[in-house]
C-alpha cells in the first residue's frame, strides 16, 4: 500500500493550457461538486490568456487557450494521474466557462464532462473534504497549494505558506478579495488556499478546541500577485473567498469574453 497523502494534495489539479496542439503554459485548479455536477475552478486569466481585469494578453504572441489538459487522480491506490482534455470554447469560439453574474472577479468555473462515476478517476472535490470552522483573521498563516514548476511525477502540489495581510471580513465591503503576504510563480494561479491547524484549534466563535487532531478550513482561490513595477515589490497575493465560487455556480452565466 502506498504511503498516506494529504487529501487536499489530491484535490489540487495541475492544468496545462493549449491552443489546439500548442502548449501555452501551466496553472492550477481544483474540482467543486454541486449535486451531480462537477466543476473545474480556476482563474479568469488562465482561460482567457489575458491580464485581469480584461487587460492585455499575457503572451507576446497574444495566444489564448482553447483547451485545458487536466491531470486527475487514478481511482486505484497508485500515484498515477489520468490526462483529461477539456474544451473551454465552443465551435463558435465562445467561452464555455461561467463567470460571476454581477462582479468582475478573477475566478471562473467550467462544468466538467464527468459524472463522478468514472472507473479510472477520483476527482476529490474540495467541498467534499473535511473543513472546519477555524478562525480566519489577519496575521494568520495559510497554505497555497499549486504547481509553480509544472507537475512532474508524482504530480502533487507544493504547499506554499503565506500570511493573511488584509482583514478577511472586509472583502465584501472593499475589493471582494483579501491579500496574503507570499511570493509565488505564475503556475500557482488558480490554487486552492487553506488554513491548517494541528492539535489545538481556534474556532470562528472564539472557542478553543484541543483534540490532538488536524483541522482544515478551505479559504478560497489564489489568483497571483498584485502587479507592481518590480517583481520583488511587496510580494502580496490575491485570494478570492469561497462564496465567489458558490455565487458563480448559482448564477450559471457564461462569460462573453
Amino acid at each position: 500500500m502506498p504511503p498516506p497523502v494529504d487529501l487536499y494534495s489530491l484535490a489540487t489539479v495541475p492544468i496545462e493550457q493549449f491552443f489546439n496542439g500548442t502548449a501555452l503554459g501551466n496553472a492550477t485548479g481544483f474540482v467543486w461538486q454541486t449535486g451531480s455536477r462537477y466543476f473545474l475552478v480556476t482563474n479568469w486569466h488562465v482561460v482567457t490568456g489575458r491580464r485581469f481585469p480584461r487587460g492585455k494578453y499575457l503572451r507576446k504572441d497574444a495566444a489564448r487557450p482553447n483547451k485545458l489538459r487536466l491531470l486527475l487522480n487514478q481511482r486505484t491506490l497508485t500515484f498515477g494521474k489520468v490526462e483529461c482534455d477539456v474544451a473551454i470554447r465552443d465551435t463558435d469560439d465562445l467561452p464555455l466557462w461561467w463567470a460571476h453574474p454581477a462582479r468582475n472577479v478573477d475566478v471562473v468555473v467550467l462544468q466538467l464532462p464527468l459524472d463522478g462515476n468514472e472507473p479510472a478517476i477520483n476527482m476529490y472535490p474540495v467541498n467534499s473534504l473535511a473543513s472546519s470552522n477555524l478562525r480566519l483573521q489577519i496575521g494568520m498563516d495559510v497554505f497555497i497549494l499549486g504547481y509553480p514548476f509544472g507537475a512532474p511525477p508524482p504530480g502533487f502540489p507544493v504547499w506554499k505558506r503565506g500570511s493573511i495581510a488584509s482583514e478577511p471580513e472586509l472583502t465584501q465591503l472593499t475589493t471582494d478579495y483579501m491579500l496574503v503576504d507570499t511570493a509565488s510563480r505564475a503556475g500557482m494561479s488558480g490554487s486552492p488556499v487553506i488554513r491548517r491547524s494541528w492539535g489545538t484549534h481556534l474556532l470562528d466563535n472564539g472557542t478553543k478546541v484541543d483534540d490532538g487532531q488536524t483541522a482544515t478550513r478551505f479559504v478560497g482561490i489564489y489568483s497571483g500577485r498584485l502587479h507592481t513595477a518590480l517583481r520583488i515589490d511587496a510580494q502580496l497575493g490575491i485570494v478570492w473567498p469561497r462564496r465567489i465560487i458558490e455565487e458563480i455556480i448559482a448564477g450559471g452565466r457564461r462569460d462573453n469574453d
